[in-house]
């Protein structure tokens, strides 16, 4: 009977910790009971009813086993001014250890760190040290800059909303060795993107952007920026497990913390581990930051805070929520200083971001105070449904109604829009064409003159997903061009855009016409069937540069993609040469072929048509080169 007993308790003694443990990796619930689960959220939902809502959406697609997972781990808390709701720790930090997620897991913040340079630049406008309206030229260095376009003053609020006219870099902007990264000065100016349009004009995301405003921070400051940061933000919050330096050298337990997670990418081809993933960013101040959910917590909730704790001043903190710029000629905000604003059931300040570790989301309504973190290990290659669907479940659906009634619909279906964000200058200029987006269906157009999607879109507040309604301005460049506003970046519609796509396409067919040529004149060489045709010699050599091209380009996209944004200058040096050397036999090849196609006696026929294959794909592969400056690294 003692044995039966015995084997009871432990039984139970075992299930007990089963359960404990299944809480902890699987995040079934870490919220208070009682009154708290009545308290309503802008969605309409209850706070027991997003309980319950996690529950079930975790226990559908949580695994322990890696393979099974539909997500790695999300770390997730919602709060309402300075009371945490709700707190949760998903799936585990690594799989291969069965280490699950918890309060000392250390996440990396991605471009939510960029809030940091906002707050910090507003510290100093309140202190008279900063005007956001002058040329930031006046704070930099003299002839920092090289690759200008404009005499346009820059101002910080052009940096704050994203329209100071640069380009996405091609140059690499990722350490594997922290000891390597150069100041932040000298890294801004070695990575240095064109600006290809006029400042205040379009709005193109742009990580170098911020960048350059944290570098101001620091030059007005005199301080190095991630020491301003530790001084003015972090140890007035009391944030002592959080990191802003590229390699988290500022604080030591983070640096540990930091290099025990492990990354996961799910659902791409298969569920992989790709180890620590430890990159730093040179230009640390856009997307360094790296720490626990509780003290990311703890600085979205003083962001609600009418006290403002982190300015002399409150008013200060109401002019940081105050919008710079809006949905087209409305008066539907897009940008407060920084931070970005999305329409939900209610009105939405967010940043969000992500790194080659994982992805990080902050956004709160500043009317009622409710708000949430999320935080996870998955990094740039794809992120959970959680991503997309906390937003919803806590702000709830815009209503098509709610900001103007319908006056008409609008058609965009077979229109072309080229993001703003991308490469326009050097070997990668063509990736904006590649990357061209059209939006499908009816869209409202609403009485204050901006658009209203109804779902089915490319772009939208929900990740993505095209399931719920979003606010899309639209306005007229001064040059004329159409362009859609959207979160953060503009899309401009493209009139040449199937001219450009078609040359990119004949620029392909080159290459395939290049490689058959090269197989024919094999396989007639080895079975001893060579004809003499004049510019036969001439159509190989084109051939072998077309081919050559085409794999250089592969090879570009290929590094610029495991560089997760930029091609190391060694790459892009011999890449560029080999399409100078290909652009050159090209243009030979092509005055050769010319000149057979008119001396050609012998098989005149064969002659005429192999040269004027050679002539024609030699230009449209030249044109390429040129047109989509494929040589062009240095200084574009």
């Amino acid at each position: 009977m003692k044995n039966i007993i015995k084997r009871t308790a432990a039984a139970l003694f075992a299930g007990v910790m089963l359960m404990s443990a299944s809480v902890t990796a699987f995040g079934d619930t870490d919220v208070a009971a009682g009154e708290k689960s009545d308290i309503l959220l802008p969605s309409g939902k209850t706070l027991g009813e997003l309980e319950t809502v996690i529950y079930d959406h975790n226990a559908e697609h949580s695994s322990s086993d890696l393979d099974d997972a539909q997500f790695a781990s999300v770390l997730l808390g919602v709060f309402k001014g300075d009371e945490v709701l709700y707190t949760n720790y998903l799936g585990y930090s690594d799989y291969e250890n069965d280490i699950p997620a918890d309060e000392d897991s250390a996440y990396e913040w991605g471009s939510v760190s960029k809030t940091l340079i906002w707050v910090s630049a507003m510290q100093l406008w309140e202190q008279g040290k900063l005007d956001l309206n002058k040329d930031i030229r006046e704070y930099l260095p003299e002839g920092f800059f090289h690759k200008l376009s404009y005499d346009d003053p820059i101002t910080m609020l052009n940096l704050m909303d994203h329209s100071a006219g640069w380009c996405e870099t091609t140059k690499d902007i990722w350490y594997k060795d922290g000891e390597t990264i150069p100041p932040l000065g000298e890294e801004l100016q070695r990575i240095e993107p064109a600006q290809v349009n006029r400042p205040g004009e379009v709005v193109a995301y742009s990580n170098y952007g911020a960048a350059v405003a944290g570098y101001i921070v620091e030059r007005i400051s005199g301080m190095e920026y991630s020491e301003y940061v530790r001084r003015n933000i972090f140890d007035k919050l009391g944030m002592e497990h959080t990191s802003i330096a590229p390699d988290h050298s500022d604080n030591r337990w983070v640096y540990e913390q930091r290099r025990k997670m492990k990354s996961y990418n799910i659902g791409v081809i298969n569920n992989i581990c790709q180890g620590s993933a430890l990159e730093y960013v040179g230009a640390y101040p856009a997307g360094a930051a790296a720490g626990t959910l509780t003290d990311l917590m703890t600085y979205a909730q003083v962001l609600v805070d009418d006290d403002a704790p982190l300015f002399d001043d409150p008013a200060t903190q109401k002019e940081l929520f105050t919008a710079i710029d809006f949905y087209g000629d409305s008066d539907v905000p897009a940008n407060a200083h920084g931070f970005i604003a999305i329409e939900y059931n209610v009105r939405v300040w967010m940043h969000s971001g992500a790194t080659v570790f994982g992805q990080a989301d902050m956004q709160f309504d500043p009317e009622s105070k409710v708000g949430f973190v999320l935080m996870q290990n998955q990094g740039v290659s794809g992120a959970s449904e959680y991503q997309s669907l906390v937003p919803l479940w806590v702000f709830g659906e815009l209503e098509p109604d709610k900001y103007s009634s319908t006056v008409s619909t609008a058609k965009l279906t077979g229109r072309h829009y080229l993001m703003a964000r991308s490469q326009y200058r050097g070997m990668l200029s063509f990736m904006p064409v590649l990357g061209a987006v059209s939006f499908d269906g009816d869209f409202d157009v609403l009485e204050n003159g901006t658009l209203q999607s109804r779902g089915k879109t490319q772009l939208g507040n929900d990740g993505g997903k095209g399931e719920a309604a979003s606010i899309i301005g639209r306005k007229q460049l001064p040059d004329g061009r159409d362009a859609l506003e959207t979160q953060s970046m503009d899309v401009i519609y493209d009139r040449y855009y199937l001219p450009k796509l078609l040359l990119m396409t004949a620029y392909f067919l080159t290459a395939v016409i290049g490689s058959y040529v090269i197989r024919l004149r094999i396989k007639l060489k080895k079975s001893r069937r060579a004809v003499s045709i004049k510019g036969a010699f001439t159509a190989t050599a084109a051939s072998a540069a077309w081919l050559t091209s085409l794999l250089t380009m592969t090879a570009s996209m290929v590094i610029y993609y495991k560089y997760t944004g930029g091609i190391p200058a060694a790459a892009g040096a011999v890449m560029g040469v080999i399409q100078m050397l290909c652009g050159g036999v090209c243009a030979a090849s092509a005055a050769g072929a010319a000149v057979s196609a008119v001396t050609a006696k012998e098989n005149r026929r064969p002659a005429l048509a192999l040269n004027i294959l050679t002539i024609a794909a030699s230009l449209l592969c030249g044109a390429a080169i040129v047109f989509y400056q494929l040589y062009c690294f240095w200084g574009c």
